[in-house]
Order: C-alpha cells, then structure tokens, then sequence
C-alpha cells in the first residue's frame, strides 16, 4: 500500500505550498484516478510516490519503504514504475528491447533473469517485431506501449502515469488503455491515472479530485460524476455519458440519475420506451 500523511511541498518556501494537508492511501491492485484543474497538485502529487519529488513535510511511504529515506529510495521506484505524459523524456537506450532492460540492469540483476523480463515485457505488450527500433522513431502509442513494458521488466506493483494519452490520436489512446486494462486486471498492477479526459477516468474504481493543492473530494466514478454542478464549479469536464445521463435526469427521468455506464444507459432507454 503507499501511504501518504499529512503531505505538503512547496517548490519556493515564499510561495503557498502547492499541496497540503495530503492524506492518502493507495491500495494494492486499485486502479486510481487523479482529476484536477491545471495547477491543481496533480502531476506534482504523482512525483512525490516514487520519490522523484521529496516532501517538504509529512510522509509518503510504499510497502512500508520511506521516499526520504536514501538507502529506501532505490526499492520504492522498483515498486512504483513512472511513465510521462511524453515517454521520450525516459528513454535511454537506443533500441526497444536495450531500453526496456535499462531499469532491471540498474537494479543489478544476473542476465539470465533480465533476458526473461525483457522477452515477457516484450511479448505482452506486443513489441517483438519493433524490438531492434530506435524508441525515437516509433509512433505516439508505441512509445508509451515502450514506457510500460519497462515497468512491467522492472516488476512493479504500482504503476503512476501522468496524461499518457494527451498526446496520441483516438485510436493509439485505445490502444494504450486497453495496455493499460490488461496490466491491471490480469497481472493486478495498480494504476494512479492522471487525466483530463474524463472517458478515461470512468475506467477507475476510485477517483480523488484535487483543487489548490488539496483532495476537494473522492469516491467512486459514479458518486463523482452525479454532482455535475459541482465538477464544473471545479473547471473539470464532463463524459459525454453523463452529460446525455444529467440531461435526461433534468427532463424528468430520473432513472437516468448517476449513470456512468453505456451499455447501463442503452438498457434504461429500451426499458423506457
């Protein structure tokens, strides 16, 4: 479990920090999504789990390992695998397969065990055939396919990705959640989601919304989306789902209230016909 308490960090002590008051755990295998207008705390949130930012006070803590503890801080990123909004800035090697191993390599493990991370990751997220590419030439969506094969080399439990899609076409965006699915429901990895596409959070279990640096509020997508007067207030979007779901509850159908879901949605509609 990573546990966050009473979190606060400032980049500049003049300035009001930009989260505080930060109390969080997050659960093994829970796919969590972090919701938030821009500059809101979310990426400077998602840094702080594996330790590429250090609190300015309070805690974080992964399966028991401290961030601000040195001799930790190796253990806590093999647990908890980041992937940028741009997979380019974590690149390092110049081949998929070479890049992939950089992560169990720094780790130091024998060579015979890295070959058979790097061919499982490989193999999963459906690289073998770009194996020998430079990871600079790829499309959009096989680079982050590349980002999270490296986390799944390095055996993470825990997986922080920062707006992966924002970047990407529709159809390299279902390519990566769909990635994305799979590492979750079959391998039971855990993801913290940072979006603002709201199609996209509807996919978690528990969504947290950030506003001026601290949880305004968290539930479930459901329990999230039914107050739309209130996200809005937060600057926040909303699925198309639930803005077809809120205009019919409006007219007068309420059986339509909270729906996030749209095969639940069609059902509704064909019942009330």
């Amino acid at each position: 479990m990573i546990e966050i308490r009473e979190l606060e960090f400032h980049y500049d002590k003049e300035k009001p920090p930009i989260l505080k008051g930060i109390n969080l755990d997050i659960q093994e295998g829970e796919w969590l999504t972090i919701l938030g207008r821009n500059g809101s705390g979310k990426s400077t949130l998602a840094r702080m789990l594996n330790g590429l930012l250090l609190p300015s006070s309070g805690e974080v803590s992964v399966d028991g390992l401290s961030t601000t503890e040195p001799e930790q801080l190796w253990q806590v990123r093999e647990k908890v695998a980041f992937v940028f909004q741009n997979p380019e800035n974590q690149f390092i090697a110049t081949s998929v397969a070479d890049d992939i191993a950089f992560g169990p390599e720094n780790l130091g493990y024998p060579r015979e065990e890295i070959t058979k991370r790097v061919e499982r990751a490989l193999d999963l997220m459906h690289l073998q055939k770009i194996r020998d590419k430079a990871p600079h030439l790829l499309s959009g969506g096989e680079k982050q396919r590349v980002a999270l094969a490296g986390a799944l080399a390095m055996a993470s439990k825990y997986l922080v990705l920062d707006e992966p899609t924002s970047m990407l076409d529709p159809q390299m965006r279902r390519t990566v959640l769909d990635s994305l699915q799979f590492l979750h429901s079959e391998l039971g990895m855990a993801i913290i989601y940072i979006t603002n596409i709201m199609e996209e959070a509807l996919l978690s279990e528990r969504i947290i919304v950030l506003d001026q640096g601290k949880i305004a509020r968290q539930g479930t997508p459901v329990e999230i989306f039914a107050d739309q007067d209130w996200l809005l207030s937060m600057g926040l979007d909303l699925p198309q789902i639930s803005q077809l779901a809120g205009m019919l509850t409006k007219a007068g159908y309420n059986q339509f209230a909270g729906i996030v879901d749209s095969q639940q949605l069609m059902e509704k509609i064909l019942c009330a016909r």
